[in-house]
């Protein structure tokens, strides 16, 4: 277990997230728990990374490296329909680029004019049948998305989520 220069970047991840658990426990209740939620996990895994590298488990590393290695190139030959070797040339690359950009164009619409909690079921179906998933999996999805950040954000924080402009108007006529 000899600490080599390679070893400073995974110290620097250790040192980074265990610094933001510390400094979260100074904040209040609600303003803590996302830190939290989120540092714990990564301060473990980037703990794990660097017990890993600093014991000399080289090989064990190698094999982690190769077995995501593998899951990616699956993935990609899933989700683009051809393996990773095959060129995209320069027009789809540019095609593509626009049609993220234009996904969250819609997700911003979205959320500025109906809210989170109507946007994101919305956006989640729409974008899940545009890619031709099934109305089963994209319903799922739409719900099990709005139920997962209405609880952690409204129930679990007691938080404000951003309406939009439409709901209030909706709201305000209905009083008047």
């Amino acid at each position: 277990m000899k600490f080599q220069v390679k070893h400073w970047f995974s110290l620097f991840w250790v040192l980074f997230f265990a610094l933001i658990i510390y400094v979260s426990f100074g904040y209040q209740y609600k303003a803590r728990l996302i830190p939290l939620v989120v540092a714990i996990p990564c301060f473990c895994f980037s703990l794990y990374r660097f017990y890993v590298e600093l014991a000399g488990k080289e090989g064990a590393a190698e094999e982690e490296d190769a077995r995501l290695k593998e899951i990616k190139e699956q993935v990609g030959e899933i989700s683009l329909g051809h393996k990773e070797s095959e060129k995209i040339d320069q027009a789809e690359k540019t095609r593509r680029f626009f049609d993220i950009l234009m996904w969250i164009a819609i997700f911003l619409v979205l959320i500025f004019t109906v809210g989170y909690l109507i946007a994101i079921p919305v956006f989640t179906l729409a974008y899940l049948r545009f890619k031709k998933e099934t109305w089963l999996l994209s319903a799922l999805c739409s719900i099990g998305l709005t139920a997962g950040i209405y609880l952690a954000f409204v129930i679990g924080t007691d938080s404000y989520i951003y309406e939009g402009l439409v709901i209030p108007l909706i709201r305000d006529w209905l009083q008047s």
